[in-house]
């Protein structure tokens, strides 16, 4: 793959389970392979990859375009003008058309690593990833301070405005 556009694709299969982290092929990816079951496949690994849009919205495949945005927009906490919800909403919509979502999972079998394989996959690469039904939600907000500084060689003017942004803006609580 060396298009320029091609770089999001290993993350999007790593999110979906289909490599791991060595971007080894998995098991779902070998079964996703098998036309009979592709289809399945596909659904199930949207359902772990979107878990957290499952748990709210158990058929969130069904969401039309405007509503999905929304839906993701509420988990992640991303305002109207973050692009990644633009490029997030029509990748998960077009996953989904390679999807069936009718009589559940692939023949009860669970395509992804059982925790104690994981860990042992993950030892040789000295990474440890959580997996997929841990949440962890991180919302923070940052801001931007311009300032105007005055023309002035005086120290003391710059002391007290950093010291005064120190103690009312920086300081945490």
């Amino acid at each position: 793959m060396k298009s320029s556009s091609h770089r999001a694709l290993i993350p999007l299969l790593k999110k979906l389970g289909f490599v791991d982290q060595a971007n080894v092929p998995t098991e779902a990816y070998r079964q996703y392979r098998d036309s009979t079951k592709s289809q399945k496949v596909m659904a199930q690994q949207l359902r772990l990859a979107y878990s957290d849009m499952y748990q709210t919205h158990e058929y969130a495949h069904e969401l039309g375009k405007e509503e999905l945005v929304s839906k993701l927009r509420i988990l992640t906490g991303a305002g109207d003008d973050d692009r990644n919800i633009r490029d997030v909403a029509p990748t998960f919509l077009e996953l989904r058309k390679l999807a069936d979502f009718s009589n559940g999972e692939v023949e009860n079998q669970r395509l992804t690593p059982e925790p104690s394989q994981r860990i042992e996959s993950e030892q040789h690469l000295e990474v440890k990833m959580p997996s997929h039904k841990v949440r962890q939600t991180n919302f923070g907000i940052s801001y931007t301070i311009n300032l105007n500084l005055p023309a002035t060689t005086d120290v003391e003017v710059f002391n007290a405005i950093f010291k005064s942004l120190k103690e009312n803006i920086l300081y945490e609580d």
